[in-house]
């Protein structure tokens, strides 16, 4: 599997970007962890992409401000 090692300047402000680098380093390192052969490297990927939004979704989930996917604002209080 080959990486790419020259990033774009402009790839730090691109979430998109990072993502890709992310799930590459992951995808590399269980290539590296399956002995490195040819004709696995869309498994390897997937893997590293299931792997790192499943990490995400538990970040997510343990945020005390998040639940659901929906921000969690502070309680309004009643003007009784």
């Amino acid at each position: 599997m080959k990486t790419n090692a020259i990033t774009n300047e402009n790839d730090d402000n691109n979430p998109d970007a990072a993502l890709r680098q992310k799930i590459e380093e992951r995808a590399y390192h269980i290539w590296l962890g399956n002995g490195g052969g040819h004709g696995d490297h869309e498994r390897h990927w997937l893997q590293a992409e299931r792997e790192l939004m499943e990490t995400a979704k538990q970040e997510r989930e343990s945020r005390p401000d998040v639940r659901n996917g929906k921000k969690i604002g502070k309680p309004h209080k009643s003007q009784s």
